[in-house]
């Protein structure tokens, strides 16, 4: 007896022992009635990330104004570009005036018209082209045509051309007039006063067709051409020893001496014909 009763009073206690932790645990845990609604989940926290895609109004302004700059600088680039060319193909076309490819020079202008438009500039080598190309009435209405509007200042050229066509026609009273006109806008427009001096020359007039010579003549430093002038001027009016001296410093043969003595006895039979030698 006294057995049994200390074998179940150990074994009270040690279940005690043991039984106790796990009815703290039950206590200190809320038990969740069944009908109760589940707790909601606590949100997460986002961390927070900079918005690099934003940017403030002086950003923008300063965004703005840096693309329109380069929108300009790009407009800038095509049309100087553009400037550059035209301004090529132009002079393509004079240097094939002067070499007297004039009809090739028209074909240029053609495709430069196509292309860019017509302008003051190809306007006067079109005149030129014409002219070149003995087509007088259809260059003087182009040379004409540039005398018009704004250009004043600058129709030293136009008048010249026109002088030209007067000179192609035989017309030489009318050739002076525009010549004189083309100096009067240009005053160092060599090429007028070569020219203008051998219309006096052809005119019988003695003291202006010198004067014009001698500046055509020492603007140019002694062009081969404007003595070669010179020297027709001194064998129509007598002055041989001037002459003389142009065709020795220019090396002449006798067949040019005896070509340019031609043209001064043709002047002078001319002027004899007209009886106007001043």
């Amino acid at each position: 007896m006294l057995s049994s009763r200390l074998i179940s009073g150990q074994f009270s206690r040690q279940l005690a022992t043991v039984a106790l932790p796990l009815i703290l645990a039950a206590c200190a845990t809320p038990q969740q009635s069944p009908n109760a609604p589940a707790p909601a989940p606590e949100p997460a926290i986002t961390p927070s990330v900079p918005n690099i895609s934003a940017t403030s109004p002086t950003q923008d302004a300063l965004i703005e104004a840096e693309r329109k700059e380069l929108d300009r600088e790009d407009e800038q680039t095509r049309k100087a570009r553009a400037e550059r060319e035209k301004n090529l193909h132009l002079k393509l076309v004079q240097t094939m005036i002067e070499q007297d490819n004039a009809y090739a020079a028209l074909a240029h202008l053609d495709a430069y018209d196509q292309k860019w438009g017509s302008d003051r500039q190809s306007k006067q080598l079109r005149a030129d082209s014409l002219r070149k190309t003995s087509q007088l009435d259809q260059a003087e209405l182009v040379y004409k045509s540039l005398l018009s509007g704004q250009g004043q200042q600058k129709s030293g050229p136009v008048w010249y051309g026109l002088g030209k066509v007067a000179i192609e026609r035989g017309d030489l009273k009318t050739a002076a007039t525009r010549l004189e006109k083309s100096i009067q806008v240009d005053p160092l427009n060599i090429n007028a006063y070569s020219d203008l001096g051998l219309v006096y020359l052809l005119e019988g007039q003695k003291e202006p067709a010198y004067n014009t010579l001698m500046k055509a003549n020492q603007l140019a430093s002694g062009d081969s051409k404007i003595m070669a002038n010179l020297a027709l001027w001194g064998l129509v009016f007598d002055d041989f020893n001037m002459a003389m001296d142009i065709a020795d410093r220019l090396q002449w043969s006798d067949n040019t001496r005896n070509q340019v003595m031609s043209q001064a006895n043709s002047i002078k039979r001319r002027f004899d014909a007209k009886g106007n030698t001043q």
